[in-house]
């Protein structure tokens, strides 16, 4: 037997074969076996060069197969890679298309509310931020347009605006309808501007429609919107800050308004058939009917992209933007018929309120001949009659003033007049507000010189006849009236207008404070007179 150390030797020994073996199964088996194997095909002279050679092509085809299959490899990775990219961006697709379609923050709130309410113009705040979430615009701006008193030029006036935008109170002016050159300015009165008809159009109009009759003329068209692409680049923009690269849109909300002065048409009974039967002796005759009437008010919605690197709008986000202002219009227009319809509907009562004004004033008027006397009788024989005159007026604005408190619950109740009286009944409230200190811009428009009935009707409250028109002395020489409040200024207001006048054609109740005007106004002008008397006679002691 061997030693231990022998065979430990040739356990070592066999083991090294082994894995040479296998190292060289693994490394050259399969180039040897196909080079042994095609040296026996091909049987030639030089066995050893034929091996040589042919594991050398055996070597760069195996290094041509990698080659190819790292590149197959690549192109897979590459291909399942873009296969992936696509899978994810249409995941991000469907995520970003479902959160698009959710409602933004007081989407539902807000179109719910514009549906039901009636007071439209409290939502513009709101509306303008909706649309500027919803279209990613810089600022979003709501404008009214009107045209000035006396001229007619057109305006813009902005009454909402998103916030920083600074819009609110801003005023764009139209041309001078007798302008030589009319330019607007700015250019969003563009959106209001019927588009020129397509060549053509005018034939088409006067085509004939089957039977002979005459098609209706087609009413004029108008942009949907007006776009201007780069502000910075258009030299018409009105700026009211730093320009900024970007875009402006204007989108025009048309809506046919009824709450105006005329906004009652009188609506005659029709005449009877020929053939409908007789009516009855003593039958009242058929009463005349009313219907809204309508007149085209046209409000603006700006945005602009200013400071966001000159993006114009997107066809979704411009979209959006429509469906608002769409959204606005039909609020606009449904919500003033609601409020006709309420006013209308109180016809018959205003009627009957007025009777019983006008028999409070008859009753008044009697008490106030024989409490007048008593009056003049107070200031005992010596009074001059420049005395007794003057206190004939004092007293008759008293009384004046004491019929308006008799009847402060109907002169409170025009705050709730939606819509607007006839002009001389507004010039009456008018003067009576200037008289009261009322300051003129609080219902004026600045732009267009005219009164808003909407702040106006909202100042005839309680606190304007117990603190304002209970405690108003005209003779107090202590009050320093505005221009627009002299006594010149308010006799120039009420121009023609005369008690007389007004008794035939107005309600009672602006006889009433008219009656008070031109008491408070006579009283002012004696006061006034009263003084410089006094201080004639000061000076002649």
């Amino acid at each position: 037997p061997h030693s231990p150390v022998r065979q430990a030797r040739e356990r070592s020994c066999l083991s090294l074969r082994t894995m040479d073996s296998a190292y060289l199964k693994e490394n050259v088996g399969p180039a040897l076996t196909a080079a042994m194997t095609a040296m026996i095909v091909e049987q030639p002279k030089d066995s050893v060069e034929f091996v040589g050679n042919y594991l050398l092509a055996y070597v760069e085809r195996e290094q041509g197969k990698k080659e190819v299959a790292e590149k197959f490899a690549k192109a897979d990775a590459v291909a399942k890679a873009a296969a992936e990219a696509k899978e994810v961006a249409a995941a991000e697709a469907v995520a970003a298309a479902e959160e698009a379609a959710k409602p933004l923050p007081d989407q539902v709130e807000l179109a719910t509310e514009l549906a039901s309410t009636t007071e439209v113009a409290e939502l513009f705040p709101r509306l303008v931020e909706l649309i500027k979430a919803g279209s990613g615009a810089s600022s979003v701006y709501l404008g009214v347009k009107d045209a000035e008193a006396g001229t007619e030029t057109a305006t813009i006036s902005f009454v909402a605006g998103t916030a920083g935008s600074d819009m609110e109170g801003k005023v764009l002016m139209g041309a001078a309808p007798d302008a030589e050159e009319p330019v607007d300015e700015g250019v969003s009165f563009g959106v209001f501007k019927a588009l020129e008809p397509v060549e053509g159009e005018e034939e088409e109009a006067a085509e004939e429609e089957e039977g002979g009759e005459p098609k209706p003329p087609k009413g004029p068209e108008y942009p949907t919107e007006f776009v201007v692409k780069n502000v910075v680049r258009e030299p018409a923009v009105k700026f009211y800050g730093i320009p900024k690269l970007g875009s402006y849109v204007a989108l025009p909300v048309r809506y046919d308004s009824c709450l105006h002065a005329d906004g009652v048409e009188i609506v005659p009974p029709a005449e009877p058939a020929e053939d409908a039967p007789p009516a009855e002796e003593g039958a009242p005759p058929p009463a005349p009917t009313t219907k809204p009437k309508m007149v085209s008010k046209e409000v603006l919605v700006g945005m602009h992209t200013m400071g966001q690197s000159g993006r114009t709008f997107s066809a979704e986000q411009l979209a959006f933007a429509k469906e608002w202002t769409g959204k606005l219009s039909e609020a606009l227009g449904r919500a003033e018929l609601a409020l006709w319809e309420e006013e209308v509907g109180k016809t018959d009562a205003k009627v009957a309120s007025d009777e019983e004004t006008k028999a409070l004033f008859a009753d008044l008027k009697q008490q106030e001949e024989s409490k007048l006397q008593e009056a003049i009788d107070s200031l005992g024989e010596a009074a001059t009659d420049d005395e007794k005159a003057y206190k004939t007026l004092e007293f008759k604005f008293q009384s004046a003033t004491a019929a308006l408190q008799q009847i402060k619950e109907k002169v409170v109740e025009i705050k709730t007049y939606r819509m607007a009286p006839k002009p001389e009944p507004v010039r009456i409230l008018q003067t009576m507000l200037y008289s009261l200190d009322i300051a003129q811009d609080t219902f004026i428009e600045p732009a267009t010189k005219k009164v808003n009935w909407e702040k106006m009707r909202k100042i005839f409250d309680v606190e304007l006849m117990e603190n304002k028109l209970a405690y108003y002395d005209p003779a107090d020489e202590s009050i320093d009236y505005p221009k627009y409040a002299r006594v010149e200024a308010l006799k120039e207001l009420l121009g023609e207008i005369t008690a007389e006048t007004a008794a035939e054609t107005m309600p009672p109740l602006y006889v009433a404070i008219l009656e008070w005007v031109l008491k408070a106004i006579e009283l002012r002008e004696a006061a006034v007179a009263k003084r410089e008397k006094e201080a004639e006679a000061a000076a002649e002691e």
